[in-house]
């Protein structure tokens, strides 16, 4: 992984932002954000400042952004 792993909400969205692997990304429900990508999979991610995500939330997140090749 060339950069730091990301531990926050805000941390994958701006990792979706610089991806060219993500179809769309738009609000959804109270501060979450939509991430859709390209392989037609989509993840809701919570945004909640700089809070770190919970152990469970924040492993499911690595896993689909690794199986829609956003992260190595």
């Amino acid at each position: 992984m060339g950069e730091k792993e990301p531990k926050t909400g805000k941390d994958f969205v701006s990792l979706a932002r610089k991806s060219d692997r993500v179809r769309a990304i738009r609000e959804g429900k109270g501060s979450h954000v939509i991430i859709e990508f390209d392989d037609g999979s989509s993840v809701s991610i919570p945004v909640h400042g700089s809070k770190q995500l919970s152990k469970g939330i924040h492993l499911k997140l690595l896993k689909t952004f690794k199986s829609a090749g956003v992260l190595e």
